[in-house]
C-alpha cells in the first residue's frame, strides 16, 4: 500500500480547488452581461459558483452576493485549514486578519456615527471563530463601549491609543496600520516557532514579499497623491519586509513621482511586478501572480493555502468590479482594464 505524504494530500487538495476557479473566458463572458441579474445566471449556470448560488435569485442584492460568497470561501478555507498539521502561522493569521477587516468596517461605521448598521453586514459565519463579540458591536455608541466590548482581546490594547477626536472621528489609517503590524508580530513570532528550517525560512520570505508590495504601493500612494513627508510616510509602513535601511532611505530621497517609480522598478519586487502605478492596483496585481507561481510550485501546505486564500480573495474583487461595471453600464473592455488577471 502507498504510503500517502499529508502534505503532498493538502496541496492536492488546495489545487483541484484552485483548478475550478474563474478563467479569462468567463471574466469576459460576464462583463457582456446586460444587467447584474445576467452575471449571476452566467455564474449560476458555468462556473463552480452553480453549487451555492443554484437557489438564490438572480435579482440578489450585490452586498449579499458578496456576502454569499465571502461565506463560502470561508468554509472553503476551514475545510482545507484541518489538514494542517500542528499549530498553523498561516492560520491564525488569516483568521486575525479576518477580525481585523470587521473591526475596521464597524470603526469606520463607528466614526461616520452610523455604528447600528454594521448589524447589516455581520459576518454571522464568522461569530464562532473569534474571541470578538461581533454581535455586540452595532449597539456601541463610543470609545470606552467599543473598548467593553473588546477587553478580554489583545485589540483593546492597541484601540486604547487611538481615541477618536473631540468630534469623534477615528484616524482609521493609524488604527489599521497599528492593527495590521501587531497581526504581522505575532505571526512572525509564530514563524521562529516552527521547527523545520527549511519552511520556516519559506514562510518568511513569502511574508517579506507581501509585506514589500504593500509598502511600495504606500511609498507611492502617500509621495503622490498627498504629498507627506518622509518622516510621515515611515509611519504608514508596514514594519516587516526587506525595504529597509540603504534602500528606503534612497526611494524617499526622491521626490518627483516618476523618479520614486524608477528607484522602485529596480527593487526585487518592482522588477517583478507589471507595472509600479498605484491606479493599477500594484500591490494586489504582484502579490496575484507571486500567489499562483506558489500555488504551482511550492511544496510548502501553508505557503499553498495562504496563496490559495489570496488568490480567491482577489477572484472575489473581481466579481465585485464586474457586477459594479454591468450595474452602471460601463463598457466590457474599461471593466476588463480593472480586473486583477
Amino acid at each position: 500500500m502507498a504510503i500517502i505524504n499529508p502534505a503532498s494530500a493538502i496541496i492536492a487538495k488546495i489545487k483541484t480547488k484552485y483548478g475550478k476557479r474563474l478563467r479569462e473566458k468567463d471574466y469576459r463572458a460576464m462583463v457582456k452581461c446586460e444587467s447584474v441579474g445576467d452575471v449571476v445566471q452566467y455564474m449560476k449556470s458555468y462556473t463552480h459558483y452553480q453549487l451555492f448560488l443554484d437557489k438564490i435569485g438572480s435579482d440578489i442584492h450585490r452586498g449579499n452576493l458578496e456576502q454569499l460568497i465571502r461565506e463560502r470561501q470561508f468554509e472553503g478555507l476551514l475545510s482545507l485549514c484541518k489538514y494542517i498539521q500542528g499549530d498553523s502561522p498561516v492560520t491564525k493569521y488569516i483568521l486575525r486578519s479576518t477580525e481585523i477587516t470587521e473591526l475596521m468596517k464597524f470603526i469606520t461605521l463607528l466614526s461616520i456615527r452610523r455604528p447600528q448598521e454594521y448589524l447589516f453586514s455581520l459576518p454571522l459565519y464568522f461569530t464562532q471563530h473569534t474571541d470578538i463579540a461581533l454581535e455586540k458591536l452595532s449597539a456601541v455608541h463610543g470609545h470606552k463601549e467599543l473598548l467593553s466590548v473588546l477587553e478580554h482581546t489583545d485589540y483593546a490594547d492597541i484601540l486604547r491609543q487611538f481615541p477618536p477626536d473631540d468630534t469623534g472621528d477615528y484616524d482609521l489609517a493609524a488604527i489599521e496600520d497599528a492593527l495590521e503590524n501587531d497581526n504581522l508580530n505575532k505571526l512572525y513570532t509564530d514563524i521562529g516557532s516552527v521547527k523545520n528550517k527549511k519552511d520556516r525560512n519559506e514562510l518568511r520570505k513569502l511574508f517579506d514579499t507581501l509585506s514589500d508590495y504593500q509598502n511600495y504601493s504606500r511609498i507611492i500612494r502617500l509621495k503622490k497623491n498627498y504629498r507627506l513627508s518622509n518622516e510621515e510616510v515611515r509611519k504608514h509602513l508596514l514594519r516587516f519586509g526587506k525595504l529597509t535601511g540603504k534602500n528606503l532611505d534612497r526611494i524617499l530621497s526622491k521626490e518627483e513621482y516618476e523618479e520614486i517609480r524608477e528607484e522602485l522598478r529596480h527593487t526585487a519586487v518592482g522588477k517583478k511586478a507589471r507595472s509600479i502605478d498605484p491606479d493599477s492596483e500594484m500591490a494586489v496585481q504582484g502579490q496575484y501572480e507571486m500567489c499562483r507561481h506558489q500555488l504551482y510550485f511550492s511544496t510548502n501546505p501553508e505557503i499553498v493555502l495562504l496563496a490559495y486564500h489570496i488568490v480567491s480573495l482577489t477572484e472575489l474583487s473581481n466579481i465585485i468590479a464586474v457586477v459594479e461595471g454591468v450595474r452602471y453600464q460601463l463598457e466590457p473592455d474599461k471593466i476588463l482594464e480593472i480586473l486583477i488577471l
